[in-house]
């Protein structure tokens, strides 16, 4: 009986982390080696603008969608007679994507500016746009766990890109306009794949009620600020960079940042599953019962664990990875910067279980306080450090910056929700570091590095029980149950 337990759990457990890797894959993975083609083929000043209007279109996307994001998720998995909100928050973003596409093409044709980045603008935020559209339709799958279908709509999605990329580059007519044709048909095919799906296979319904529009309105009001602070934590220092510096420099950076936000894949796997575990949980009151404290400390040991492995493994083969496949484009030239962004992989695994409980509780309030602290400091530490630094300074800005979220929401969490363990991400993070140095000092093949660094990472953490089969059990228990 016990067996068949064990077993029901991993099976529950691996189909739920398949079905929300598929999105994180298809997005992360598949959008990865996407731009990987651009940034090979392009130039470094065209792929500097292309980063540059990304960064911007969904700024911009971000501020349309008022915060109504997570609160849609939130009230959908806590309460079955919630799904109107994801209607009503698809009617918002059709009409704040049409207002603010024909607002930028009539600005574009006032300035006139000859400048790529801005030229380009209207129409890489109408590509953004339109992934925009669909987000309150995939947030209503989310909510439901059902993770699968926008999975395979998105793999199905970047594969053609990639493709369509491929055969682009072997005619040598892979440039930024072809490049915005790509990115606008993908996500035409993505928008319209989700309404077919949501109408041929749910009971998904597009009215849409006043009452119930002003209703949403007023709860994501509360963090509506800290969703727009949030957003300039990861791509003001791209919108500054291109503003301060040269599209090169923001090639190398936004080259490097791209490759730490694929190293955060399994959090994005993960971050999914337990946000409607968190607030079913916390639906009735702010504090954890201390029964499951355990269920979430053990969590935050083992994502943690795992978490710190990444830049060790990453940073032994980032200079002469990159290098070869770049063929020397990239890789030295963006090493320190990479480094330093892959220092604050820990730190968003801790900062994501933090932010999820304060969510999930409602501390609405705390969380944009939160937010708003970091986002300014972020952008005064940006104007400082790119002045001196270059990249390297938006790198160093982004990394006290996440280190300053985590204190903040550590402070919140245990004050008024749970005491949550500091000893994690301080004892994997170190070892990660001294091991990284030691094994990069040997002179011998890179991979060899790696694999003397990954094993000594390994003994050490299970020879101290650092980790243990409880901590496993307790993890996959959180995340089944």
């Amino acid at each position: 009986m016990y067996l068949k337990s064990t077993a029901l759990v991993k099976n529950k457990l691996l189909v739920k982390i398949f079905s929300s890797g598929l999105q994180a894959i298809s997005v992360q993975i598949l959008g990865g080696v996407f731009f990987y083609f651009i940034s090979i083929y392009v130039s470094k000043d065209d792929f500097g603008t292309i980063s540059w209007t990304n960064a911007v279109s969904i700024f911009l996307t971000t501020i349309l969608g008022f915060g109504l994001e997570q609160v849609v998720v939130r009230r959908i998995a806590a309460s079955k007679g919630s799904d109107w909100a994801a209607a009503v928050f698809f009617v918002h973003s059709i009409v704040g994507f049409l207002i603010t596409f024909l607002f930028l093409l009539l600005l574009n044709s006032m300035v006139k500016s000859q400048a790529g980045i801005y030229k380009q603008l209207p129409w890489f935020f109408l590509a953004q746009g339109l992934i925009f559209i669909g987000v309150p339709l995939k947030q209503f799958l989310n909510a439901k766990e059902q993770f699968t279908p926008y999975g395979i709509i998105a793999i199905i999605s970047n594969v053609c890109k990639i493709a369509a990329a491929w055969f682009l580059m072997a005619e040598g007519k892979l440039y930024i306009n072809t490049v915005l044709i790509i990115l606008i048909c993908t996500a035409v095919f993505e928008l319209f794949g989700l309404v077919i799906y949501l109408v041929a296979k749910t009971d998904f319904s597009f009215k849409f009620h006043f009452k119930a529009y002003a209703k949403l309105l007023k709860e994501s009001s509360a963090q509506y600020i800290s969703v727009i602070f949030d957003i300039s934590l990861s791509r003001m220092d791209w919108i500054l960079l291109g503003m301060m510096t040269t599209s090169s420099v923001l090639a190398d950076y936004s080259f490097a940042y791209r490759a730490y936000e694929l190293a955060r894949l399994p959090m994005l796997i993960i971050a999914p599953l337990i946000l409607p575990r968190f607030a079913r949980l916390l639906s009735l009151g702010s504090n954890v019962d201390i029964g499951y404290q355990k269920y979430i400390n053990s969590f935050n040991v083992v994502e943690i664990f795992f978490a710190a492995a990444i830049p060790l493994m990453l940073n032994i083969l980032w200079v002469p990875l990159l290098t070869l496949i770049t063929h020397g484009k990239y890789g030295e030239s963006n090493s320190w910067q990479f480094l330093i962004l892959s220092l604050c992989i820990p730190l968003q695994f801790f900062v994501n279980l933090l932010w999820s409980l304060s969510f999930g509780a409602k501390k609405y309030k705390s969380v944009s306080y939160i937010t708003v602290v970091c986002a300014i400091t972020n952008v005064i530490l940006n104007l400082i450090l790119i002045t001196k630094f270059g990249g390297l300074g938006a790198s160093i800005a982004f990394f006290s910056t996440t280190l300053l979220q985590a204190g903040l929401y550590y402070r919140l969490v245990c004050k008024e929700i749970m005491v949550i363990s500091l000893r994690p991400i301080i004892v994997f993070t170190s070892e990660a570091i001294i091991i990284y140095f030691i094994s990069t000092r040997l002179n011998v093949h890179f991979l060899i590095q790696l694999v003397i660094a990954v094993v000594i990472y390994l003994v050490i953490t299970m020879l101290s029980k650092q980790i243990n089969k409880q901590h496993i059990y307790n993890f996959k228990h959180l995340l089944t149950k």
